[in-house]
């Protein structure tokens, strides 16, 4: 009969899933795991496998509690621009955590992991097709209602405003300030 387990394992998840977003999947060592969690290294397997079955459970994650309010946000009724700069507002306030300024989980890990992982790849394209579908719906709604150009490419405007929100994540990463963050997003909402 299996022992029932000693903790939460969502619990554990999200802060795992804190510690890899801030420290990378290389930088976060097993010992790194167990301290943030609070959960011994045979718990943590028992439940993820290992270290790499639980960065991925860790990503997935993210989409819940990460990617998933940001859509939520882009689907609130309203004119679109003002949509998309809440929506990029809200993302920014997502990224900034108790950590810091992490920056994207998933731009961190297309940088560390995506070239040779193809799990960490897969979650990536998948979070990438996923907001470039959410940017695509939004769009639409926005030219079906006059506000955006009926010549304008809907497709090339979602993949622009999917690669805008991670260069978020890479300037929140990288210490660039909020007026120089501020300035790029401006300047990107300007090209609707």
């Amino acid at each position: 009969m299996a022992r029932p387990k000693e903790f939460d394992p969502d619990e554990a998840l999200d802060k795992a899933m804190h510690q890899f977003w801030a420290k990378g999947y290389h930088d976060t060592s097993i010992r790194d795991l167990v301290a943030r969690t609070g959960v011994n290294y045979y718990g943590l397997y028992e439940v993820f496998d290992n270290k790499h079955g639980l960065f991925l459970a860790s990503l997935d994650r993210y989409g819940e509690t990460v990617t998933a309010p940001v859509i939520q946000e882009l689907k609130r009724p309203g004119p679109v621009k003002p949509a998309l700069r809440r929506t990029f507002n809200r993302l920014l306030g997502l990224l900034k955590t108790n950590d810091g300024r992490v920056g994207c989980m998933m731009c961190n890990t297309a940088i560390e992991l995506a070239p040779y992982d193809k799990e960490a790849a897969d979650r990536v394209q998948g979070h990438m097709s996923l907001l470039r579908g959410a940017f695509k719906s939004r769009l639409d709604e926005g030219q079906r209602a006059g506000e955006i150009d009926g010549r304008v490419d809907l497709g090339a405007l979602a993949e622009f405003l999917t690669s805008t929100a991670y260069t978020i994540g890479i300037l929140l990463r990288t210490g660039c300030s909020d007026a120089h963050i501020k300035r790029h997003l401006d300047t990107a909402l300007s090209a609707i």
